[in-house]
């Protein structure tokens, strides 16, 4: 099969080449590729397309499924290729580092929620999860992707964090009630201090992240709770911001979490994210990083 691999020393090229198709594990699945992630240099994650072959433990799934799936981080076959292999295995953030309750609880919560950068990828499936959820509000902060955020129809409050005053505006939307549980989306740009703001005037509360704290020496304030997500734990793999305890029950919420979310896009309750197609296969890749 043809694939392609990105190099980014001494400068940003890429390099087609050929290889054998390879063989699915025992819990694996190999995907004949149709849409592959145009973001990460590591020869690609996220994919969809058709099964071309299962693993001997893999029952869910045959040849000819169409599927979403997403690849090992790091490891070889990624989706920059014609048949990518894949895990047989959501949004980790809200429901297991906010602890905030599931779309499958009935009734309404009056439980604040912060999702700061609703427009991108991970905020933006946030934000239709807390609607899911009935949490309100829900409030996000967003700048050029307001349109976008907009058309989710997921929020009761927008911040424009390009007019200033974020946590101020956050803190007014609020309408005196406090904030608890905030997702920052971002999370770069020390985001996390504006978030910190807005809980510790709350009385403390959580905060998830997906990356470290860029400065090393900042201390979040005593009443505010750090976690972080990885998308590595969603196949039970520890990273150095969990335990292998919650890296395992990352992993088996990410079992069935997937399996919903596959109802939720199958009755239009879930919309996907905007897509753009690059013309000339793989050798597009490299325009589209």
């Amino acid at each position: 099969m043809q694939e392609l691999v990105l190099y980014g020393v001494p400068k940003f090229t890429s390099q087609r080449r050929t290889v054998d198709i390879p063989t699915p594990g025992p819990d694996e699945v190999l995907i004949k590729v149709r849409r592959g992630e145009d973001r990460a240099l590591n020869a690609g994650d996220g994919m969809s397309g058709t099964v071309e072959r299962v693993g001997s433990n893999v029952f869910e799934f045959k040849q000819g499924d169409r599927v979403a799936a997403f690849h090992r981080m790091g490891e070889p076959f990624g989706t920059y290729a014609e048949y990518p292999i894949a895990q047989h295995q959501p949004h980790l953030g809200l429901y297991q580092g906010l602890g905030l309750p599931l779309p499958t609880v009935a009734g309404q919560k009056d439980t604040p929620v912060l999702i700061y950068g609703g427009a991108t990828a991970v905020g933006a499936f946030a934000l239709q999860l807390a609607k899911l959820s009935k949490l309100s509000p829900i409030i996000t902060v967003a700048g050029s992707g307001i349109g976008f955020v907009e058309s989710l129809g997921a929020t009761t409050h927008i911040i424009d964090y390009r007019k200033g005053g974020v946590a101020r505006a956050i803190l007014a939307a609020l309408g005196g009630k406090q904030m608890h549980h905030a997702l920052d989306a971002v999370s770069g740009k020390k985001i996390y201090e504006v978030v910190s703001e807005v809980l510790a005037a709350s009385g403390g509360g959580k905060i998830n992240m997906l990356d470290p704290a860029e400065d090393e020496g900042w201390k979040f304030p005593e009443n505010v709770e750090l976690s972080l997500t990885f998308v590595a734990s969603s196949y039970s793999q520890k990273h150095p911001g969990i335990t292998e305890e919650q890296a395992e029950a990352d992993g088996e919420f990410a079992y069935f979490f997937y399996r919903y979310l596959s109802y939720l896009l199958a009755y239009g309750k879930f919309k996907p994210h905007q897509h753009k197609v690059i013309p000339n296969g793989l050798e597009g890749i490299t325009e589209g990083v």
